[in-house]
């Protein structure tokens, strides 16, 4: 059964009504304290600390309010939930419902303390953020009074100091002198660049921050414009220390080709001696490598000389961007006047280098070619004594002469080959010479040298292919004449089986063959006989040889005549040889046409006649061949014949 007191329902009806306005007003209070204190954020810093002041009062009064407004929403609600259990009790049931109003009424207060309660914790928190914007402030304004400071002091005193410095020097020390000064600037401009990158940083760091206050995008926007300035007086303090550096660098490579190229002409192109042949070659090549050491300064000095041009010629700007007058005329005329200076000086000193190169060459090849000519005459020396050592004697057989006349013609041409090439060294030497206009004794000495040589080994060679030819017609034609001798022999020995009518028609003509054939053997063993003495003697006789020959007429052969001879002396035995077979065969033929003549048996005055033939004409022939009353043939003319 519900029991219902209707004064109790109005009591608490009526306090329900008053609460729910008190907290309505309570809220529109909280609300309006609220958005005040949201719109300071967006104050200037001016106008906050003047807002946080004002409203400190208003705070601590909405803050005792909306307490009051909670204590007495509290109260009210334990007061309806205790008369709402109170009335439970006094019924006789214990499932009775609470009435809908009441629930209603209690859903309301507790949304309106609710509401009450964050609407405080709002404001509480507006309030915090507003007394922290007012401490930001004063580090904001700290901040923004470092970039003023930092943009006052480059728009200022630092641009004043560049200002000031425009030269680029005239030559090292001044160039050197004016970079110094430039790194006095730069060390002035650290402290300011240590600054200016805190207060970069410090920005940056809040500039992420949403949303941001009034202050913070002023602040934003002057570090924007301190960046600007900053990094176009960084820039110009950069243009400037680039300048220096080209404009020192350039008079460094001035200075050093002035004084190496005076250094290689007084050295080696003044001081040079032409006639100095040893020491040309050495001195071309350190020539060669100054001149290419110079070219390679030259052009570097031609580049930094330009680039120098380059930027002394483009515009300056100011830390605000503005483009200011700086009058560079006299500098680049300076730079240009350098660079035409140096051309000049190059064309000098590379006609002087070239025409000092071009006689080092020719010395050079001078003492080259001269080199390779005593190079050819030792060749041509050592070519005599290895045709005295090895290729002086002579053959036993017709094909070993044969051989060794091939062997001496290849030999022979070797030689010629040999003094032709010195003959055009020492051409190219005496031309050269005339046009270095150089002494020419040297030459004169090694064209006699060289002469003399060729002379030599030619006589040499000339004699020994004499003896060759002359051993070779020797041993050929006494070979014939002894198969001739044989043959005519063997002939004769068979006229006694002939009829007796044609022994004497056959003993007559052998004899009149004979004697032709012994005309023939009678030259050939004068020319053996010739070349047997021939070839006793020596190749070549040396000024000892004749020194000896001199005092003593019988002593005719020098130790080296006789090594020199040994090497002959088989050629010698086989001649000796070949002269006593032929001469063995000549006397044994006069036997057998003696004893062919004495068997035919002719008339005695024929028969007395011809044994005066017999007993006188071979014997005079042969002892012709042994015993030579007439002045012999010299060898060259005997070999001439053939």
């Amino acid at each position: 059964m519900f029991i219902y007191n209707h004064d109790l329902w109005m009591e608490n009806r009526m306090k329900i009504e008053e609460y729910l306005e008190d907290g309505a007003s309570a809220l529109k209070n909280l609300d309006d304290l609220h958005q005040h204190l949201m719109r300071g954020r967006m104050m200037r810093p001016s106008e906050v600390e003047t807002t946080l002041n004002n409203s400190s009062d208003l705070i601590d009064t909405t803050k005792v309010m909306s307490h009051d407004t909670l204590e007495k929403g509290r109260l009210l609600l334990e007061k309806i939930e205790s008369d709402n259990r109170n009335r439970k009790f006094d019924s006789d049931t214990d499932s009775m419902l609470t009435p809908q109003d009441i629930l209603d009424a209690l859903e309301q207060l507790e949304a309106m303390i609710g509401d009450i309660r964050k609407k405080q914790s709002d404001v509480d928190a507006a309030w915090l953020m507003m007394q922290r914007n007012f401490l930001n402030t004063k580090d904001l304004s700290l901040l923004e009074e470092g970039i003023v400071k930092v943009t006052n002091w480059i728009l200022g005193p630092a641009e004043s100091l560049l200002n000031s410095k425009q030269k680029v020097g005239y030559d090292v020390a001044s160039a050197e002198e004016l970079r110094r000064e430039h790194e006095a600037i730069e060390l002035q401009c650290w402290d300011t660049y240590g600054a200016y990158a805190e207060l970069v940083h410090k920005v940056d760091s809040f500039a992420r921050d949403e949303p941001l206050t009034i202050q913070q995008k002023d602040l934003i926007s002057q570090k924007d414009f301190m960046d600007f300035v900053c990094r176009s007086f960084a820039t110009r303090l950069e243009r400037r220390r680039n300048i220096l550096i080209t404009s020192l660098r350039f008079f460094r490579l001035v200075s050093e080709y002035f004084d190496k190229t005076g250094e290689v002409f007084d050295s080696l192109v003044m001081g040079n001696k032409i006639g100095d042949f040893a020491s040309a070659g050495q001195k071309l090549k350190k020539l060669q490598e100054s001149q290419a050491l110079l070219d390679a300064v030259e052009r570097e000095l031609v580049k930094e000389g330009e680039k120098l041009s380059d930027m002394l010629s483009m515009p300056v700007k100011d830390a605000l961007g503005r483009e200011l007058v700086v009058d560079y005329t006299e500098d680049i005329i300076n730079v240009r006047d350098i660079l035409d200076a140096t051309t000049a000086r190059k064309n000098i000193f590379s006609d002087s280098v070239e025409l000092q190169k071009l006689t080092l060459e020719q010395v050079t090849h001078i003492h080259q070619y001269e080199t390779d000519a005593s190079q050819a005459i030792q060749w041509l020396d050592d070519l005599f004594h290895v045709l005295l050592k090895d290729h002086g004697h002579v053959g036993v057989t017709v094909y070993e002469i044969q051989f060794q006349k091939d062997e001496h013609q290849t030999f022979q041409e070797t030689a010629k080959d040999t003094y032709n090439y010195g003959c055009q060294l020492l051409n190219a030497s005496l031309a050269l010479r005339q046009s270095c206009k150089l002494p020419l004794d040297e030459h004169a000495n090694l064209q006699q040298r060289l002469k003399f040589s060729w002379q030599r080994l030619l006589n040499v060679g000339q004699e020994q292919m004499t003896r060759l030819r002359v051993s070779a017609v020797f041993h050929r034609s006494i070979e014939d004449h002894c198969n001739q001798l044989r043959d005519l022999r063997e002939t004769v020995a068979t006229i006694p089986l002939m009829e007796l009518s044609k022994r004497r028609a056959a003993v007559k003509h052998y004899f009149s063959v004979r004697e032709n054939l012994m005309v023939e053997v009678g030259r050939m063993v004068r020319l053996g006989r010739l070349l047997r003495s021939r070839l006793k003697e020596p190749l070549y006789f040396t000024d000892e040889m004749s020194d000896v020959e001199s005092k003593d007429e019988g002593d005719t052969e020098s130790s080296d005549a006789e090594e020199i001879t040994g090497n002959n002396a088989t050629a010698i035995e086989a001649i000796s040889e070949r002269l006593t077979e032929v001469t063995s065969l000549s006397e044994e033929l006069d036997q057998t046409l003696k004893n062919a003549q004495q068997d035919c048996a002719i008339l005695t005055t024929a028969a007395t006649s011809t044994t005066v033939v017999t007993n006188t004409v071979p014997v005079s022939i042969i002892s012709s061949t042994k015993h030579t009353p007439e002045t012999p043939p010299s060898i060259s003319e005997v070999s001439g014949c053939f």
